[in-house]
């Protein structure tokens, strides 16, 4: 290899370094905005599923209630109807109807923040991992470079 041939290697792969830096840089900063992403929507999930957990609940209580004995139900639907008569008569009929669509709401909407979730962790360790590559990738190209130049000294010395 000539010196001018050995000087243009040496250009294009500090280019390549410098590119494969910039792209180790945004990668970081990818990773770490997501994570941050991560920990400013985790409030909000928590209370999705806390509400989740509220309304499956009741669910199950609706079911549970109905292998109680008969005098129990009737004992409820009336102290029901003597605290609110109204309510009793016009809500009632709507509130289980009610519970399921928001059940199978909450439960839409908690899987597709779990998978959103998953996603970002899953572009967080492959940008982390990415990082660590590029920055082996770096330093060996680093080593290279500073053979190369040290070869090109030397036969300009001569």
């Amino acid at each position: 290899m000539n010196k001018k041939q050995l000087e243009k290697t040496i250009k294009k792969h500090e280019a390549i370094v410098e590119k494969t830096s910039k792209a180790k840089v945004a990668a970081l900063v990818r990773a770490r905005r997501a994570e941050f992403w991560i920990k400013e929507n985790s409030e909000q999930y928590d209370k999705l599923i806390r509400r989740y957990n509220e309304v499956n609940d009741v669910i199950k209580g609706l079911i549970e209630i109905k292998n109680f004995p008969f005098w129990m139900h009737i004992i409820a639907h009336v102290n029901i109807f003597l605290e609110d008569p109204i309510k009793y008569i016009f809500a009632r009929p709507k509130m289980k109807s009610r519970l399921v669509k928001e059940y199978w709401g909450f439960k839409r909407i908690k899987k597709e923040w779990e998978d959103d979730f998953k996603f970002t962790e899953s572009k967080i360790e492959e940008d982390y991992e990415f990082v660590e590559d590029a920055t082996k990738f770096i330093a060996n190209h680093k080593k290279l470079l500073t053979k190369c130049k040290t070869i090109l000294r030397k036969a300009k010395n001569d």
